[in-house]
Parts: structure tokens; C-alpha cells; sequence
């Protein structure tokens, strides 16, 4: 069972189209590297594998570094239940799988901490996509109960699974 939960303050009211504080606003002349590899060109962030070197370098901090670096996560995944305790180590393979193929997409998209609680694990990331991908791998895979849970402006996502 899946449940989705969105709250906002105005309804009916048109949201900007992006009011994500870490994302860049203005373009960089060439092409910008940050310090994890990341290269920003044409107001994008890429994998920095392209392996070109131009002539014009910036150095810039790519949002997913900013993040990190403030502890500001984008999502927040919770998983739980008996069934979590008994198959542990295959769920954590599970989110590190999915970690990595989500990075080779979208150099923004990363975790940034893996937590064990009493109750079960938490796991930050950095975007708000990646969340609901960890989320939705793990409900493919083994079952359970998923919600997801969004807060209005600049709260991160909340993607809760139990079994």
C-alpha cells in the first residue's frame, strides 16, 4: 500500500518554478568544476567524465556539497519493522546499488548519511528524487507499507517504509 500525503497552505496558488535555494541561478562563461568531479556547463550539472579540458576553469560548489556541508538533507527515508532487523544487510545492498545507478544519472543525487536507530534506519539525501527512489526500490522489492510525506517551501520529503 502506498500513501501520499502533500500539504500546502494555499491551494489553488501556483508554486515558482524552483524554490530550491542551493540550485544556481546565474550560468558560468565555460565550464565550472566542483571539488567531487562535478562540472557545471550550461546552466547544468554533469558527471565530470567527459574528460575535456577547457581552457576557461571555475571552481564552483555543486548544490549536493552544499548541502552536505550545511546538514541540510532534501529527503529523508525511514525504514522499519521486523522484517528490516531479519534482512538487513540486503536492504543496505539494495540502497547502495540504488545510490550509485541514481549518481551515473543526476550528480546532485546522493546520500548523505545512513543512520541506525532503535526502531530501524535513516537515511538523508540530497535530492528530493532520490528519496522516493530508495523508497520505492525497497517497496518493489520486499513489500511493506510506503508513505510519502511533503511539506510546503523547503521541507524535505519524508519517505517512510515498514514491514
Amino acid at each position: 500500500m502506498v500513501t501520499t500525503t502533500r500539504r500546502t497552505e494555499e491551494k489553488g496558488q501556483r508554486t515558482p518554478r524552483s524554490m530550491d535555494v542551493y540550485q544556481e541561478k546565474g550560468g558560468v562563461k565555460g565550464v565550472a568544476y566542483c571539488a567531487c568531479g562535478a562540472e557545471f556547463r550550461n546552466k547544468r550539472w554533469y558527471c565530470g567524465d567527459s574528460g575535456a579540458i577547457q581552457i576557461e576553469e571555475h571552481e564552483l560548489v555543486c548544490p549536493a556539497c552544499h548541502r552536505i556541508a550545511d546538514h541540510n538533507p532534501a529527503g529523508i527515508v525511514s525504514l522499519g519493522g521486523e522484517f528490516l532487523a531479519d534482512h538487513e544487510s540486503e536492504i543496505r545492498n539494495l540502497i547502495n546499488n540504488t545510490a550509485q545507478s541514481s549518481v551515473l544519472r543526476n550528480p546532485l543525487g546522493r546520500v548523505m548519511d545512513i543512520c541506525n536507530e532503535t526502531d530501524g534506519i535513516t537515511i538523508t539525501t540530497t535530492d528530493v528524487k532520490l528519496a522516493q527512489k530508495i523508497g520505492r526500490e525497497v517497496f518493489k522489492s520486499y513489500g511493506g507499507q510506503l508513505q510519502y510525506t511533503w511539506a510546503h517551501a523547503e521541507s524535505p520529503v519524508r519517505v517512510t517504509w515498514f514491514r
